[in-house]
């Protein structure tokens, strides 16, 4: 029955462009990714039992809710069992919310490297296993202590955290340089895409079937998806059995004249890297582009159900809406930054710097307008929602300049990248946990808000300065130590032969 099912996907497969097959594997795989990521941002609203002693009245009874008559939660007082099981206050939520990224930052580098050298189909394949089990052993792991919940996100984390670095270099192999940015758009922000489903559908079921069923259902999910990945996935164009050698030419000839190069033993240009300008300005964008994510991508559910008095169910809803614009938003950005580069409309380095102004300077107009948007949830929700659509033009800039400015060490660059992306992520949470621990107010969170905007707008401006859109010199090959020692020793034996052949003319 399996081998029979296993030749029916395969028959159904041979049609399609090679590389059209990384992508929906690949796009299913970031799905996986991140709802075993997410889930926890609406899970931990129910999973909280909150002070009882504490007037809980949302400082904005949704008007939506009044206007519809659907359920609220503007009752001021709870009773012990109405909800959550865990008595965390906001500063433990905070230091659970970002334990993910404690363990997320320490393996960017390595797993860049490592999927540089030995490939992306065991890396990426692995962390997505681990995120599956790790979902399982949640709910347990939560109910012994805070501390034990704590480290098995960080291991998760840690395992995790080689999947973006991975799958670049993977597409460093895979997909031609100017359809990269629409790869990216399509499959990374699958990302997006899952938490926009991702949400709703843990708070569905959450309402019927409680928290800790949320997190086994997501959990199963990614461990279904390992079987279609290990079985169908391959390293690169010439491993594939079913690849065309029409395809493979397309591939590799845009490859070669980018500047890739095959020989994965390249020594890696440390000192090279960490001296560039151009990749410090990315890394600078994607820190202060992470900061605002981090806030809505782990706070948003809380801000929804605190301060704007939603329901779990509409929670999940709401929550999820800005994460859909931003997906529309990546692959219409992506599209269109790929048809204006293409047709020579704009160069490589002009279209990355327009598409990041959009990304980043439109949500820091965005969230500068929500933090006035007080109880008016129709302004909040849909300035988010402008931003998310806007923020999806990083798909188009500083998400595909990596692989720009170094196609042979992309996956490695994307690690330290994220590395300090991840350093953020953990940080956001905590901060925001202390700015509101007991203090679930407008003026609060305002503050949060406000914090978003020098940081979108502070870093691009280093990257409008400082980026580039061409190879750089030590992206080619630099010689190792023993390369350069033979090297030195025939450069010393040509002019011992061209003394001797000397001396034999004279003579």
């Amino acid at each position: 029955m399996a081998r029979n099912l296993n030749d029916i996907i395969k028959s159904t497969m041979l049609w399609l462009p090679a590389r059209l097959t990384l992508a929906a594997m690949a796009w299913l795989g970031f799905i996986n990714l991140y709802m075993v990521r997410i889930n926890l941002s609406v899970i931990i609203v129910a999973m909280v039992r909150r002070n009882t002693t504490v007037d809980r009245r949302a400082p904005c009874l949704s008007l939506f809710n009044n206007t519809l008559g659907l359920e609220t939660d503007d009752n001021p007082h709870m009773t012990e069992n109405e909800e959550g099981e865990m008595n965390w206050d906001e500063t433990v939520q905070g230091f659970v919310l970002g334990s993910f990224f404690y363990g997320y930052a320490v393996s960017q580098i390595i797993g860049g490297r490592v999927s540089e050298l030995y490939g992306t189909k065991l890396v990426f394949g692995g962390c997505i296993f681990s995120g599956g089990l790790a979902a399982f052993l949640s709910p347990v792991a939560a109910r012994a202590h805070y501390g034990v919940f704590i480290t098995l996100r960080i291991i998760q984390g840690i395992c995790q955290g080689v999947s973006w670095p991975s799958m670049h270099a993977c597409i460093a192999r895979w997909i031609p340089p100017l359809e990269r940015p629409r790869f990216i758009a399509v499959v990374y922000f699958a990302a997006a895409l899952s938490t926009s489903f991702t949400m709703p559908l843990c708070g569905a079921i959450i309402a019927t079937h409680g928290w800790a069923a949320a997190f086994y259902v997501t959990g199963a999910l990614s461990l279904v998806w390992c079987v279609l990945w290990f079985t169908f996935m391959y390293d690169s164009p010439r491993e594939h059995p079913r690849i065309t050698s029409k395809e493979l030419k397309y591939i590799e000839d845009a490859l070669h004249e980018q500047g890739r190069n095959t020989d994965c033993s390249l020594k890696l240009p440390v000192r090279s890297i960490f001296t560039s300008l151009p990749v410090w300005a990315i890394i600078f964008a994607n820190v202060g582009n992470t900061w605002g994510l981090a806030v809505f991508l782990a706070q948003l559910p809380t801000y929804i159900k605190n301060i704007l008095g939603f329901s779990i169910k509409q929670n999940g809803f709401l929550s999820a809406l800005p994460f859909l614009l931003r997906y529309v938003g990546a692959i219409l950005w992506s599209s269109l930054g790929d048809w204006l580069t293409t047709h020579r409309y704009l160069s490589v380095r002009t279209s990355r710097r327009l598409f990041s102004v959009l990304a980043l300077w439109g949500p820091a107009a965005m969230v500068l307008g929500v933090s006035f948007a007080g109880c008016n949830w129709q302004a909040t929700i849909g300035l988010t929602c402008l931003a998310f659509f806007c923020n999806g033009a990083v798909t188009a800039s500083i998400m595909v300049n990596h692989t720009d400015i170094a196609p042979n060490f992309s996956g490695t660059l994307l690690g330290i990248d994220n590395t300090f992306g991840s350093i953020v992520s953990f940080v956001v949470p905590v901060v925001v946990g202390v700015m509101t621990d007991g203090k679930q107010t407008l003026g609060q969170w305002q503050k949060v808000f406000w914090i978003c905007v020098p940081m979108y707008a502070l870093t691009e401006v280093f990257y409008l300065v400082f980026s580039s859109g061409s190879v750089q010199s030590w992206n080619y090959r630099e010689k190792t130590s023993a390369e350069e020692e033979l090297s030195a020793e025939n450069a010393e034996h040509s002019e011992l032969v061209m003394l001797s052949d000397e001396q034999s003319f004279k003579k």
